[in-house]
């Protein structure tokens, strides 16, 4: 009972973690729906759903939130997209334009310091597709661009059902039917595959997890099947667990050599993992990040199947978490020789007392239990659930009943928040299920792999952050280590609009070879299941359709203007950025990315926004700013101070050098 009330507690201040900006509705004849938003954008294709729960067609959006102005200002607002839309601040119209959205702009308007009520609402053209973003331009401060997500006020994100139902695998018990085409990608992931799981992990530690999950990881979707407090519950468990642990190919390697345990520590600290797991000798979990424990790694993985692990995560989940570090065979072995050792000792208590288990019984529980409707690799099931259409009285009975009447439904790792949400969306849930966008799963995963660990977003701290100190004593030992180039990670607030979509489902397939930032040692993971999808959701967030580098060539004079403009007597942009094989001149503190990199990588609109005023993207960046403060260029001689001539030139120039690796 105490991890339960623990696994609520977690939940629930974790939960804070997640926040929005704006609130969408949308709307499409009698239907309406609501969604968090970063932005007031979208991009909808025709033939696509607008927003989660809404069939492809006409439809209306509205967001509604509040502006926040840090000093007085003046302002002229805009609009970009193909539509109608009316923007409104205090309840006053602002701007009104239909069709071509970047027909006109306000009038100058001046706005007061603090919170300003926003209203903004947008028609689709009538097949369907939609495009919008919301401009603003500051009169002599700052030229043209999208407002940033951190102008609006933060609010938590509201539990979202649908991903509930997904992410903990609902359907696959209750069947939803055919959803078609445009169903939420995550239904069809799938558990971890346990054929010949005993090959990989241990019976005691099968058992305990089989027992209690939440206990293990109280981050878990995984439920309960069995209730360890009683006598044949825990027998139950014993006899899972032995089954599961016979089911073996062949034994595993030997274990990783003691000796790598230093050497793997520096690895745990440069990767970053003390951002999503906590340190393998603390044996309580981390209930106020949602940080995964650790500390069960020894006495679950046999001989060098964590090593193995640690190489290839999603080789018998495709849908798990964990991402790909692409580790060496040294990098593996020796994380997996510091994980062990330190985690010796520290494993969670069994829970209740456990009789030697029996295989046979095993084998016949799993079955009448269901586990092969998630999990490959098991007998078939004697039991079927009710369909999800089929589930009448949610709050009664089953999975979301209260104990004493939850019958042989398991113990679902929920809040009583998450259920209360869940029975009163059922009504919508189906609809939620069938018509998903990339926008809504661009907004769960980012949430669900945890990019928040890592990356700062929106201008919120990343976790890694506050926790890199707890390690920073693994690397005490190495003789000039604090002198390292700056080792900062870039926001994930603007990566929608800022890489080409194909550079950035190949980033997150773990592809991008050369890597843009190589001084780090941390190094961008993989996850090769939501490569495509959240590539596409992260641009369409911003209101922007997917986009590749352009292949037409350049001017060639203006590519003349641009390689002058980067040289040593131009911006001097050489003496920190490399030029293909070219080094930089003289990057100290700071690299910059190599320039053969930059037309694979940036969209054109960002580049500009970027070399304007790269502060106004990152605040803390050490990329210098090369327009005066009425927005000309620093080289008053040519292209007649324009700066935005300017910065075309050297888009053009770095175009002739882009790698094409």
């Amino acid at each position: 009972m105490r991890s339960l009330l623990l696994s609520l507690s977690l939940l629930l201040s974790f939960s804070a973690f997640a926040s929005a900006a704006l609130t969408a509705t949308f709307k499409q004849g009698g239907k309406s729906t609501t969604a968090p938003a970063r932005f007031p954008a979208l991009h909808v294709e025709a033939q696509n759903p607008p927003a989660q729960g809404l069939k492809p067609g006409a439809f209306t959006a509205t967001w509604t939130g509040t502006l926040v102005i840090e000093k007085r200002a003046r302002l002229y607002f805009a609009f970009e997209g193909k539509g109608d839309a009316i923007l409104k601040i205090a309840d006053e119209e602002i701007l009104n334009l239909k069709g071509d959205l970047t027909s006109g702009k306000s009038e100058r308007l001046r706005l007061n310091p603090g919170e300003h009520k926003l209203e903004v609402i947008y028609s689709s053209l009538p097949e369907g597709s939609g495009s919008f973003r919301l401009m603003w331009e500051g009169s002599k401060s700052f030229p043209l661009e999208p407002i940033p997500s951190t102008a609006f006020t933060r609010t938590d994100r509201p539990i979202d059902p649908s991903h509930l139902v997904a992410s903990h695998n609902c359907t696959k018990c209750h069947s939803p039917g055919d959803l078609g085409s445009h169903a939420m990608p995550e239904l069809a992931h799938t558990a971890p595959d346990l054929t010949n799981i005993g090959d990989r992990v241990s019976e005691a530690w099968l058992t305990r997890w089989i027992s209690q999950p939440d206990k293990l990881k109280p981050t878990t979707t995984m439920p309960a099947m069995v209730d360890h407090t009683k006598p044949e519950g825990a027998q139950a468990a014993a006899d899972l667990g032995a089954y599961l642990a016979s089911l073996k190919f062949t034994e595993p390697g030997p274990a990783p050599d003691k000796a790598l345990t230093q050497t793997g520590g520096v690895h745990f600290h440069n990767l970053g993992c003390i951002a999503c797991h906590s340190n393998p000798d603390s044996n309580e979990p981390d209930y106020d990040q949602g940080r995964i424990p650790l500390n069960n790694v020894a006495t679950k993985f046999r001989g060098d199947s964590l090593v193995k692990f640690l190489k290839k995560p999603n080789a018998h989940h495709e849908a798990i978490k964990m991402p790909n570090f692409r580790l060496s065979d040294d990098e593996a072995s020796s994380l997996a020789s510091f994980l062990t050792e330190k985690s010796t000792g520290n494993h969670t208590p069994d829970p209740s007392e456990f009789a030697p288990g029996d295989v046979i019984r095993g084998k016949a529980l799993a079955a009448s239990l269901n586990c092969a409707s998630c999990h490959q690799g098991l007998p078939a099931a004697t039991t079927t659930a009710p369909k999800l259409a089929n589930l009448k009285n949610w709050s009664d009975k089953g999975c979301l009943g209260p104990d004493e009447k939850r019958g042989s439904a398991p113990r679902v790792m929920l809040t009583k928040e998450e259920k209360a949400a869940l029975i009163s969306e059922a009504p919508t849930l189906n609809e939620k299920l069938s018509f998903d966008t990339a926008t809504a799963y661009a907004t769960r995963q980012t949430d669900a792999l945890r990019c928040d660990s890592c990356h700062a977003n929106d201008g919120l701290p990343s976790l890694l952050t506050e926790n890199h100190g707890e390690t920073k004593s693994l690397v005490a030992h190495i003789e000039g280590y604090a002198e390292k180039l700056e080792q900062s990670r870039p926001p994930l607030t603007h990566m929608g609009a800022m890489l080409q979509t194909p550079y950035l489902e190949k980033m997150l397939l773990g592809q991008t070879v050369p890597r843009a930032r190589p001084w780090l040692d941390m190094r961008m993971p993989s996850f090769p299941l939501h490569a495509k999808d959240l590539a596409h959701g992260l641009a369409a967030q911003h209101g922007l359709a997917p986009s590749k580098p352009s292949a037409e060539a350049p001017p060639a004079d203006q590519v003349e203007i641009g390689k002058n403009l980067v040289a040593i007597t131009g911006y001097a942009c050489v003496t920190c950025h490399a030029i293909g094989e070219t080094p930089a001149l003289a990057a100290f503190e700071v690299q910059g990315i190599n320039f053969g990199l930059a037309h694979q990588r940036l969209r054109p609109d960002y580049f500009h926004q970027w070399m304007q005023n790269p502060t106004r993207m990152i605040s803390d960046t050490k990329m210098p700013k090369y327009t005066n403060d009425d927005g000309s260029g620093l080289r008053p001689n040519l292209l007649g101070g324009d700066s935005a001539k300017q910065f075309e030139a050297i888009r053009a120039y770095l175009q002739t050098i882009s790698s094409k690796k």
